[in-house]
């Protein structure tokens, strides 16, 4: 037997529940995107040369840390990381 007001009370709760869902989906995404800062200091470590990138990419697959290669290539760890990484940077 069919009932056409009681499914029409279901679909309309359930359409509610759909929509109430999906904002919380997409807020949940929008947190997963990295927003660019406001502000972004003037970088002051010079960029690696390629035939330093290349000794950092060695060294690391010798075994070293990030942090040792960046005292004996004399830069910080995060230019280290982008030659590893292979960033254009």
């Amino acid at each position: 037997m069919s009932n056409i007001p009681q499914a029409r009370l279901q679909l309309t709760e359930a359409k509610r529940l759909i929509a109430e869902a999906q904002a919380l989906i997409d807020e949940g995404l929008a947190l997963l995107d990295r927003r660019r800062p406001d502000f972004r200091s003037i970088p002051t470590i010079p960029k690696l040369t390629p035939k330093q990138k290349a000794r950092c990419r060695a060294l690391r697959k010798k075994g070293l840390s990030i942090y040792q290669i960046a005292q004996i290539v004399r830069t910080n760890h995060g230019r280290v990381s982008e030659a590893i990484a292979g960033k254009a940077h």
